[in-house]
């Protein structure tokens, strides 16, 4: 019994090798993503086999921080990562070096509700000197700073004000904002409680500044150098993964219901297939559009202070593996 444990013992060191492979053909990889909604892909690509399929042992990790997540890609120790497109465009910033190989969803729907008794406030330009609530680090601030300029307002014209997803959903019954500009999942919350009455719409938001809200499958550009066979098969099973998804949407949004529940979230499966509808995951790769919409959150990010230049996506994006990842489905 103690050889077999000291078998056991080293197999498992052998795990935590870098570009350990388990037998002849299966190689390990280690795949990073967020801890929300925005996770399903991964948590769909893992527990449906696809990754499996491809004759890759994932090593997937939920982690609550994109710093870590970029860190972590900077330090080799993570391969893949689904990360925000904010955490993109300040990896671009500082030159990181790493690459967009496929997309993990698209379009989630922002919306701009204000207190149900603000009878009177009807377009975001009358909310000059008020406060809108975001959240903490959100992907919806750069596209408000592109709403405010739209509407020929300066951020300073309004202040911004960061909160949690708890106060987020709660947030006018509190007074702790005079507005909140947000992903669906918070403000239909505020819609759906009595608190809030909706100014602008998800289509609003688009008709007025084209968001798009590409978010990012990224490699380090070392393993697309030196191993990009592993990368490819990755993106296979990515790709089928999203397309999972627009197949069968009810299995999918049940993955995502035990994913959450094991982090001690508990979601109804109503709850969950709406979180499920707010997010696109019907495209592999990413367009000039995509790229220019990701550029134009980049500016906004500069213009609001969180970023000191404003992150090009030239060269960040190497689509050719989820290209031939769709030729492969057909």
């Amino acid at each position: 019994m103690r050889s077999c444990g000291k078998i056991l013992v080293v197999v498992g060191y052998l795990a935590l090798l870098p570009g350990y492979s388990f037998g002849a053909a299966s190689t390990l990889v280690r795949l990073s993503f967020s801890s929300g909604w925005d996770a399903l892909p991964a948590v769909v690509a893992i527990e449906r086999g696809f990754f499996a399929q491809e004759e890759l042992v994932v090593s997937g990790m939920a982690v609550s921080s994109a710093q870590a997540v970029i860190n972590s890609l900077a330090a080799g120790s993570t391969d893949f990562a689904v990360v925000p497109q904010r955490a993109l465009l300040v990896m671009a910033a500082l030159q990181a070096p790493v690459q967009v190989v496929s997309m993990s969803g698209w379009g989630t729907e922002t919306e701009l509700v204000v207190p149900k008794d603000k009878a009177n406030i009807k377009s975001l330009a009358q909310l000059k000197g008020k406060t809108i609530a975001v959240g903490m680090a959100s992907e919806t601030y750069p596209v408000l700073i592109r709403l405010l300029n739209k509407a020929k307002l300066r951020p300073t014209d309004v202040t911004i004000k960061f909160l949690s997803a708890a106060d987020l959903t709660r947030a006018f019954r509190n007074n702790l904002a005079d507005a909140v500009f947000e992903y669906q999942h918070f403000t239909s919350v505020l819609v759906k409680t009595g608190q809030g009455r909706l100014v602008l719409s998800h289509k609003d938001v688009v008709a007025a500044v084209g968001v798009i809200g590409a978010a990012p499958l990224v490699t380090r550009k070392a393993l697309i150098e030196k191993e990009s066979n592993t990368v490819q098969r990755f993106v296979n099973a990515w790709v089928k993964a999203l397309k999972y998804i627009g197949q069968d949407p009810q299995d999918a949004s049940g993955l995502l219901r035990v994913f959450l529940h094991r982090q001690g979230v508990v979601v109804s499966a109503d709850l969950a297939t709406s979180w499920l509808g707010m997010t696109h995951y019907d495209r592999f790769f990413w367009s000039s559009a995509d790229i220019a919409d990701a550029e134009y959150n980049g500016w906004g990010l500069k213009e609001g202070g969180v970023l000191k230049v404003q992150p090009k996506l030239d060269g960040y994006v190497e689509n050719r593996f989820a290209q031939q990842a769709v030729k492969s489905l057909k």
